[in-house]
């Protein structure tokens, strides 16, 4: 069984959905684009959905009873959840943004969605004490809400932090803050803030509503005047609502000295930011942060104690070297190339022979679940070739 996260071809963020991959299927079934099912088959059950759609795109779960349909991607055929629409659902209780006091500090987490206003001005008003919001994990979602939480919390002098990734609607809360930091709940290479312009139901770059938001003159503004305009021109304009302007704190996490980077959407390893034009410039110098003090928050362990064990970099390969995975099939690499168009946290696992793989992304238990998953398929122990970026294999 392989769980797996991705990019729909609209722009979407992340699906995260369970497949199973068994060498022993096989089936004329008609139901997968294309034709019938390929031996090794993909079977499908609902998973879950760590991310929203923002500015008008698809802000709905996968429930139980959603309608299901097959669609190609990339050649293969995938399965997912035909669950669109331009409303709140719920996802497992309540599909919502989570708000959460926690001393000095409110913590929000998940989709941003309109009425996430109201409610953030009555916790404000009710805990005087709270100067410091943090921003955990939030694919973004409502346009509006992103403007007016933002302009609330410079409003009230706040502190905003990043815990986890922070994208499109959240990324203007984010800048919102009288100051504005990283934490350091997580790994430097989970944590980063993710910018881009508005985007229709499609993915689409919705050049009207940029323009009629005025989205450039607002990041500008927020930023305190440091943002390069020409740089913000070019990101809001990002055509594809896959792409992303992405800030890394600049001394925690450096590719080849750099810590800022413009993907496209169209990268074949965009979510995690590898082969993205590197930017020159930092989070600190464009205004996104003022600060490269991290912050703490208040529930730190918590979240700390649902991170899988690192392991070290073999240096058995790179990891976009595909030639070099021991996989027994051609469908095994290709699964390995999706593998790398995941994001993060991710971990990918083999059995000794090759003839069975498993790979997780976007949960914290990733390490976890592609070794058990891919030890269920072989009958046998499997062990981890990739975690993140890093080959982790030893022959």
């Amino acid at each position: 069984m392989t769980e797996f996260a991705f990019w729909s071809q609209q722009g979407g963020l992340p699906l995260q959905i369970d497949v199973v991959h068994d060498p022993n299927i096989t089936s004329t079934s008609s139901s997968f684009a294309g034709g019938g099912r390929p031996r090794g088959a993909v079977q499908k059950r609902r998973r879950s959905m760590r991310g929203a759609m923002e500015e008008g795109m698809l802000l709905a779960a996968p429930r139980e009873g959603a309608a299901w349909r097959s669609a190609p991607i990339g050649g293969l055929a995938f399965t997912t959840a035909v669950a669109v629409t331009l409303a709140c659902h719920t996802w497992g209780g309540a599909w919502a943004m989570d708000l959460k006091v926690a001393g000095n500090q409110l913590i929000l987490s998940g989709p941003v969605i309109d009425g996430d206003l109201g409610k953030v001005v009555k916790i404000l008003d009710d805990n005087r004490a709270i100067d410091t919001v943090i921003l955990r994990n939030s694919p973004g979602g409502d346009a509006p809400t992103g403007y007016r939480v933002g302009e609330l919390f410079r409003a009230r002098g706040l502190r905003t932090a990043v815990s986890g990734y922070c994208y499109s609607s959240c990324s203007r809360m984010f800048l919102g803050g009288a100051s504005r930091h990283f934490t350091d709940d997580f790994p430097p290479e989970y944590t980063h803030v993710g910018f881009h312009g508005h985007y229709d139901g499609q993915g689409r770059l919705a050049v009207k509503m940029v323009q009629d938001l005025g989205l450039k003159d607002w990041i500008i503004k927020y930023s305190d005047g440091k943002a390069d305009p020409a740089l913000v021109e070019r990101w809001i304009n990002i055509p594809r609502g896959a792409g992303m302007m992405h800030f890394y704190h600049p001394d925690l996490l450096k590719r080849d000295g750099v810590s800022t980077f413009m993907c496209q959407g169209s990268e074949p390893m965009a979510l995690s930011a590898r082969g993205c034009e590197a930017i020159l410039k930092t989070a600190i110098e464009l205004g996104v942060a003022t600060s490269r003090e991290t912050v703490k928050s208040n529930d730190q362990s918590e979240v700390r104690a649902l991170l899988s064990a690192r392991p070290k970099t073999s240096g058995f390969a790179a990891i976009e070297d595909i030639d070099k995975v021991p996989l027994a099939s051609d469908a095994g690499r290709q699964e390995y190339r999706r593998f790398l168009a995941a994001g993060l946290p991710r971990a990918m696992a083999l059995s000794p022979d090759g003839r069975a793989w498993a790979w997780n992304a976007g949960g914290f238990d990733a390490v976890n679940l592609a070794l058990t998953r891919c030890a269920q398929r072989a009958n046998r122990t499997c062990r981890l070739y990739a975690v993140d970026d890093d080959v982790v294999w030893t022959p």
